[in-house]
């Protein structure tokens, strides 16, 4: 999405060198060569396919030494490049706090070292997280010192040496108050930077939760699983039914589109102003302080949208969400509305010979809504005077083309178009009016069935109560 934009809105842009390893099977060339193919980059293909020319890939590694980089590629951004952006890392919450460090923290050290070398670097912008220090309930786009026992490079040293099961033995003592490896080494980086990087050209994006786009390249455009998008897909199939939550909480999300417009406004404003500044400027891409929204305005436009609008083709169950405030609720409910459905459902592809799948399908939906529950409890309210400094920075044309301004984004318009963007670019379902007929035919289904279970719950409760209750009158 970022190099998609840079090529659209930037045509005088020079090279762009993508750092891009093999992965599952396929080389650096034929993963560009598939992203390119996507429909992220239909209307750049259509007006001006020569610019794609412009995105060389680099075959390195954030985990090998020195990124990877053959002595050419090297050779080339030390003398070529002028801003350099920071983005790779592990965004699994659960990952070995080994991996995390190395990744996350070993990346940045090494893209530091290279910074050093590039000859006219005017810019270097790491991307963090707004999480980076969600164990402050008011966060401020400032640096917040970790201590000693926090020393970045003491930590990859450990991770030389230790065994991995002794180190991840020390994870919970290092995450503390912080729920999980990511949240963790993106603050540990922060750290690394403020220490051994305040020399260069430095700032810092801290974005919130990203999800779908507002209006670039589509409104409700998005290419993956990540974040809210798996949820909503859960919910939407009828598979995910409870949640550990609080649903007064604000739910922060930002759209991709908004993300990188103000990556991009970052990368041109950090080149004019590292000279006037002390220290690196820090900014928070987030949406629940100007513009918040709740949880449960969230739960209600999911049902409504899922049960009646534009239900997905293809479901479990009759969707429905619902939040607990304690584990016991929790528990429960994960009882009544998941597990026994899913014995049933595996129950009855036995009988008929088809595969069970929904057991091992809620032992992920499980594990994955878990590492939600830190995040749908709370809420947390950053500054952002450095993000609204930047929108004044910038001139009226720049403005539109870069927008990150959250007060234009009208919720009720970008949640349905964020659901609708599942069904369409991730599950890649038939958008045909039919097809929507037909899936609003089996959510009717759904109701009538779910209608006359109650129905029958409660005659049978009525039945096996009647004895009792006459026995009491009779008395």
């Amino acid at each position: 999405c970022f190099i998609e934009k840079v090529l659209r809105s930037c045509p005088n842009v020079g090279n762009i060198y993508m750092l891009c390893r093999a992965k599952k099977g396929k080389s650096p060339s034929e993963r560009m060569t598939a992203m390119f193919s996507e429909m992220l980059f239909d209307n750049l293909r259509a007006e001006n396919p020569d610019c794609i020319q412009k995105v060389i890939p680099v075959i390195g590694d954030v985990m090998d030494e020195n990124l990877g980089l053959s002595e050419e590629d090297e050779k080339a951004i030390i003398e070529n490049v002028n801003i350099m952006i920071h983005s790779a890392a592990t965004i699994r919450f659960d990952e070995h706090i080994k991996m995390s460090l190395q990744l996350n923290v070993g990346g940045t050290v090494k893209m530091v070292n290279l910074a050093r070398r590039v000859k006219n670097l005017v810019s270097f912008i790491h991307v963090s997280t707004a999480y980076a220090n969600c164990n402050l309930a008011d966060i401020e786009e400032v640096y917040y010192e970790m201590g000693e026992e926090y020393n970045p490079i003491k930590l990859l040293e450990l991770c030389d040496w230790m065994d991995e099961d002794v180190l991840a033995s020390m994870t919970n003592t290092l995450l503390r108050d912080r729920p999980n490896t990511y949240c963790l080494t993106k603050a540990i980086s922060e750290e690394y930077l403020f220490q051994h990087a305040k020399d260069l050209p430095l700032g810092i994006f801290r974005p919130s939760i990203i999800g779908a786009s507002w209006q670039e390249p589509a409104p409700g455009w998005i290419d993956n699983f990540n974040g809210p998008s798996g949820l909503f897909i859960a919910v939407g199939k009828g598979v995910l039914r409870i949640l550990e939550g609080d649903v007064n909480k604000v739910a922060d999300i930002i759209p991709i589109d908004y993300c990188v417009n103000m990556l991009i406004s970052v990368g041109w404003y950090t080149s004019i102003i590292t000279k006037q500044v002390e220290t690196p400027l820090i900014y928070h891409c987030t949406s629940g302080s100007k513009k918040p929204y709740t949880w449960f305005q969230l739960g209600t436009l999911m049902l409504e949208f899922f049960q009646s609008k534009e239900p997905y083709n293809q479901v479990f169950r009759r969707p429905d969400v619902n939040f607990a405030t304690n584990k016991l609720e929790l528990e429960y409910w994960k009882t009544i509305s998941h597990w026994i459905p899913a014995y049933l459902a595996d129950g009855l592809a036995y009988v008929t010979g088809s595969k069970p799948i929904m057991l091992r399908t809620y032992d992920k939906v499980h594990k994955a809504s878990k590492t939600f529950t830190f995040f749908t409890k709370r809420e947390w309210t950053w500054t952002d005077g450095n993000c609204n400094m930047l929108m004044t920075k910038m001139s009226d044309i720049d403005k539109r083309i870069y927008n990150f301004n959250v007060n234009d984004i009208i919720w009720e318009d970008y949640y349905p178009n964020y659901f609708r963007g599942t069904k369409k670019y991730i599950l890649k379902e038939d958008m045909s009016a039919t097809k929507l007929q037909e899936a609003r035919a089996q959510q009717a289904r759904w109701r009538s069935i779910s209608n006359i279970a109650v129905l029958v719950f409660v005659a049978s409760l009525l039945y096996f109560l009647y004895p009792f209750i006459m026995s009491l009158l009779s008395s």
